[in-house]
């Protein structure tokens, strides 16, 4: 039926079209298809063509630069409109980066921060409008609390400060930063979300299958073999490891230690999933030959704290228990044997230049610093991941001229207390454990978010003892994403029975 608009006092028809507004608590409104409309498409027409023009007389940059600003507006809009869509479509792209920089550009490497700058700005929006609509936040207040002291702590710098760090809020301080705080926000937009719920569903069916990818691209690589992997262009010690006669399988992800551990994330969603279907066990058996292939002993300590758990899901606590009393029995074991072996090659600090677990602590006592050091930390980005991208660009680009030193930490931890300190290493695991408290409530009632919640924080916990993973890539990335999402979709379900998150 048509319906008229008042023009300059005169009743004229017009067409009718609906518009769904996706805002919190609000029905769809029917709005006219009137003037404004018109001059809105008026304005998007003459604006193409004002890029057209500028294309056409060379002027390259300023097009890129309003393009650019278009994707991530459009990028967005789409995180707070339908995240069940974006998170889904985020997860296989972050996967796939490291293979498409390889293959085709080291530009491509900024995709991951305006994706998560992005989710950022999204999250930031909807608390916005919901605080605005005085409805009741998402985020839990204890956990924004202790997010907002590490960042502080990280903001002023205050070990840089004190020990009169050279340019302690320079690009070291920002490529600190910048590299610990993108996935932890990825925490804080999990929680912040529209239907949790709906969007954990379809992000773990996006794990799970973008994990059977890489895993299968894992197995293909050992097909391979060493010869032909340096014919496709690969380079030994930056993604090509060896373990005797063996090829340390790395997928899509460049090293064999971060493909194990996002391979553990995906074997974990579908154990902790309350029923694994015939596709589920499919997946299962190839994630875990996958696994295999990587030749990780730290990813047999992580699977047995996933089976654990996986365990105590189905009511068996005390096989639970025994797994876990396993792993760390291995773990202490692989200690001491290591530290006897003088001449077995752990870490690699550069393509010619390898520790063992001897020489791993005592690069360890250098990285933090002296005792005096211990409470504020040495400086954000004075060593670690963080000193040796200040030398990068954005892109991980190695600028003109430029000597790269190497000053890896080889723990998240040590990492952690060598930017910040003991207090910030004290507030990291706070917020992990404020994660957990939530994550056992929602489990009283019988959720298993909250099993998959703590499946997550188990393994980013584990795999940040032999290695930087906090600031690592991809996995912080979502594993904070994923957990953010467990956690929102458990406080909802606890709100819907009646209790307090």
């Amino acid at each position: 039926m048509p319906r008229f608009v008042a023009v300059r006092g005169a009743w004229v028809p017009c067409a009718t079209v609906v518009i769904r507004i996706p805002t919190l608590g609000t029905r769809p409104q029917v709005l006219p298809f009137a003037r404004t409309d018109v001059v809105l498409g008026l304005g998007a027409v003459l604006s193409t063509l004002f890029l057209a023009t500028l294309l056409g007389k060379g002027h390259v940059r300023p097009v890129e630069g309003v393009i650019a600003l278009f994707v991530f507006a459009a990028l967005t809009y789409g995180f707070i409109v339908a995240p069940w869509v974006m998170v889904p479509a985020a997860i296989p792209i972050f996967v796939a980066l490291p293979a498409l920089k390889f293959f085709v550009s080291q530009s491509l490497g900024g995709i991951k921060d305006a994706i998560s700058f992005a989710a950022l700005t999204a999250a930031a929006t909807l608390s916005l409008r919901r605080r605005a609509g005085r409805e009741p936040a998402r985020i839990d207040r204890p956990l924004l609390v202790l997010v907002g002291g590490l960042f502080l702590l990280y903001f002023v710098n205050l070990g840089g400060l004190l020990n009169q760090q050279e340019g302690s809020h320079g690009s070291p301080w920002y490529q600190g930063v910048r590299l610990f705080f993108e996935p932890l926000s990825l925490l804080l937009v999990g929680l912040s979300l529209r239907e949790p719920t709906r969007t954990l569903g379809r992000a773990k069916t996006a794990l799970v299958w973008s994990a059977v990818g890489t895993a299968t691209f894992g197995i293909i690589q050992q097909v391979l073999g060493e010869q032909r992997l340096t014919q496709l262009g690969y380079q030994y010690s930056t993604q090509i490891r060896t373990i005797g006669s063996h090829v340390r399988s790395f997928g899509t992800l460049d090293d064999p230690f971060v493909y194990a551990s996002f391979v553990l994330l995906a074997i974990a969603t579908v154990i902790l999933s309350t029923r694994i279907r015939v596709t589920g066990l499919v997946a299962l058996g190839v994630l875990s030959l996958g696994l295999a292939v990587s030749y990780v002993r730290t990813a047999a300590i992580e699977a047995f704290v996933v089976i654990g758990i996986a365990l105590a899901a189905r009511g068996r606590p005390l096989v639970a228990l025994l797994c876990v009393l396993i792993a760390f029995a291995a773990t202490g074991t692989t200690f001491v044997l290591s530290s006897d072996q003088t001449s077995t090659r752990v870490v690699n600090v550069n393509p010619t230049t390898y520790l063992t677990l001897n020489g791993r602590t005592k690069l360890w006592r250098e990285r933090i610093g002296n005792r005096g050091d211990w409470a504020f930390g040495q400086g954000v980005g004075a060593t670690g991941t963080a000193a040796e991208r200040a030398q990068k660009s954005l892109t991980g680009k190695v600028q003109v001229g430029t000597l790269v030193k190497t000053t890896a930490v080889d723990s998240g931890y040590l990492s952690l207390i060598a930017d910040v300190g003991f207090l910030g290493l004290a507030l990291f695991i706070a917020i992990l454990g404020r994660v957990v408290i939530i994550a056992r409530r929602a489990i009283q009632i019988g959720g298993d978010e909250g099993w998959l919640a703590i499946g997550f924080v188990a393994i980013l916990v584990i795999d940040a003892g032999s290695r930087e993973s906090f600031t690592s890539y991809p996995m912080p990335y979502l594993g904070m994403l994923l957990a953010g999402l467990a956690c929102a979709s458990a406080r909802s379900r606890l709100a819907s029975a009646g209790e307090a998150p």
